[in-house]
């Protein structure tokens, strides 16, 4: 035997180590490879994608803008109107700025909070006093 036989006998014999994630500790294994089942492949350089053209005609893509460029959307003018309307400091509550409409909505809500608090205040009296209901 050689000196180069050898010492290749001597290296496929050689245990290797693994982690085992269990006990958190290093173990002899006895594959014949120090990275298996993953053979070691060296580092591929980093080089500039090949572009395929599919015809003359064919163009690269274009990029935008950054991120930090602001593009500001068209708004309706209708709804500009109403930022305006409900926007101004003539002080008017924001509940009672759309009209007569909103006036009726309050006023409706207004009276069924009414409603329910005397009918709240009429439950907790008869069950303070231990009165029956009426069915």
């Amino acid at each position: 035997m050689t000196a180069e036989s050898r010492q290749r006998c001597a290296v496929a014999r050689m245990p290797f180590h693994q982690f085992n994630p269990f006990t958190g500790r290093l173990k002899q294994t006895n594959h014949l490879q120090p990275l298996y089942p993953l053979a070691p492949h060296p580092l591929e350089k980093a080089e500039p994608p090949k572009m395929l053209w599919d015809s003359m005609l064919t163009k690269p893509a274009k990029v935008g803008p950054s991120v930090g460029v602001a593009r500001f959307s068209k708004v309706d003018p209708k709804l500009l109107a109403k930022y305006k309307k409900f926007q101004e400091p003539n002080g008017i509550p924001v509940y009672l700025k759309g009209g007569p409409m909103d006036k009726v909505l309050v006023g409706l809500t207004f009276g069924l909070i009414a409603v329910g608090l005397v009918q709240f205040a009429e439950f907790v009296y008869k069950e303070a006093n231990g009165i029956k209901w009426e069915k």
